[in-house]
């Protein structure tokens, strides 16, 4: 029926990816079954999701304590695992000490400051009209049109500031039960990490095992540069734009400080999205501070891009800016912003293996026109 042994598994490997592919379709088309496993891989994702995210960011410091040796004492490492998270736990409490209150009296002066920015607002709108290249253009707008339309703009910027505000109020349950579960994973995850690849190795026959366990650290390896780079550039942003914006005197430094620090995980388009509230706030106080926000943003985004970026992650990922727009493109329309986070390390990720995969192919072919090179010499001679 086969001409040879290929197609014939060929044919057979199809066979079965269809049979599962079907049988996933029909599981996901009962809701009864499929509803309760959805709920709990939500309220399963994001806490392992932000514990693997500090996990990553903390494995650079667990590996530096281990080689601490004083004489013939090595460090335990066990111990290395408590100072690790002891030190997590100094600068998470540290930083919602300090930080935490400084944002909330700025969210809470930004929401009062909206009644003033919407009368600058108009203000503005009323000289713009006044000028005489306006009046050349033959529009007319009257003052009472000008406040309709400003006060309907910001009633609406009012009511979506508290409808964000009930959202994260509602959500505040379950962000407690989460900031209570992500240091629980971490400690885990930091102490019990080293016996994970070893364990999956044990599941594939020992003519595989090693391949498993070498993809398994190469995965590893992007992972942790790729995270722990992120890291440290999202707090130098945020903290060398919260200086920017000190220097030139926009208010609520911290908090779009550390919007522009968070949104800067998100790549390429990260900064601009983050560097939008705090132009926003700029344009109710003066055009000069527009332009020293943009200077702000162009030299930081410098730095970050020529010195840190290369230093902490250099090209080990390897992906084209061009591939890294389209994931983001493709990934915020299905995922959102979630997705926007999370499809260039996953997109990492797979690559890796298939790059891995093709090699070990390649490789395995080669060995094997070695060997039947070999016994044919054999033969012959």
């Amino acid at each position: 029926m086969f001409p040879n042994d290929k197609l014939k598994t060929v044919f057979f490997w199809t066979i079965e990816a269809l049979a599962l592919a079907c049988l996933v379709f029909l599981v996901f088309r009962f809701d009864f079954l499929m509803h309760p496993i959805a709920v709990f891989a939500n309220t399963v994702f994001m806490p392992l999701l932000v514990a693997g995210f500090f996990y990553y960011v903390l494995k650079p410091i667990l590996k530096a304590i281990e080689k601490i040796r004083i004489k013939n004492w090595q460090m335990p490492r066990l111990l290395a695992v408590w100072i690790t998270f002891a030190l997590f736990l100094i600068v998470v409490g540290g930083a919602l000490i300090i930080f935490v209150p400084l944002i909330l009296n700025e969210i809470t002066n930004m929401i009062n400051a909206i009644p003033s920015f919407i009368k600058h607002v108009q203000d503005l709108v009323n000289e713009m009209v006044k000028e005489p290249w306006f009046k050349r253009m033959n529009i007319s707008v009257s003052d009472a049109d000008i406040k309709t339309s400003v006060t309907k703009y910001g009633t609406s910027v009012l009511s979506i500031t508290a409808g964000t505000l009930q959202a994260v109020i509602a959500g505040a349950t379950s962000f407690t039960i989460n900031a209570l579960m992500v240091p629980i994973i971490l400690f885990y995850m930091l102490n019990d990490a080293d016996h994970f690849l070893p364990t999956v190795k044990n599941f594939f026959p020992k003519s595989k095992a090693q391949d498993v366990f070498e993809l398994g650290g190469q995965l590893d390896k992007t992972i942790e540069r790729y995270i722990s780079g992120q890291a440290i550039q999202m707090v130098f942003v945020g903290f060398a734009m919260s200086i920017g914006y000190w220097m030139t005197g926009l208010p609520y430094i911290w908090l779009l400080g550390f919007i522009a620090g968070v949104a800067n995980i998100v790549p390429y388009v990260g900064p601009f999205i983050g560097v939008v509230p705090a132009v926003l706030v700029a344009l109710s106080i003066s055009w000069k501070m527009v332009i020293g926000i943009v200077i702000t943003m162009a030299i930081v985004q410098q730095v970050n891009g020529s010195i840190i970026y290369p230093a902490l992650i250099g090209k080990s990922l390897k992906i084209h800016p061009l591939t890294v727009m389209m994931l983001l493109l493709g990934a915020g329309n299905l995922w959102g912003i979630v997705g926007m986070i999370i499809v260039v390390p996953v997109y990492a990720i797979v690559r890796t293996i298939i790059l891995y995969s093709y090699k070990l192919h390649l490789t395995q072919r080669k060995e094997q026109s070695v060997s039947e090179l070999t016994k044919k010499t054999f033969d012959n001679e």
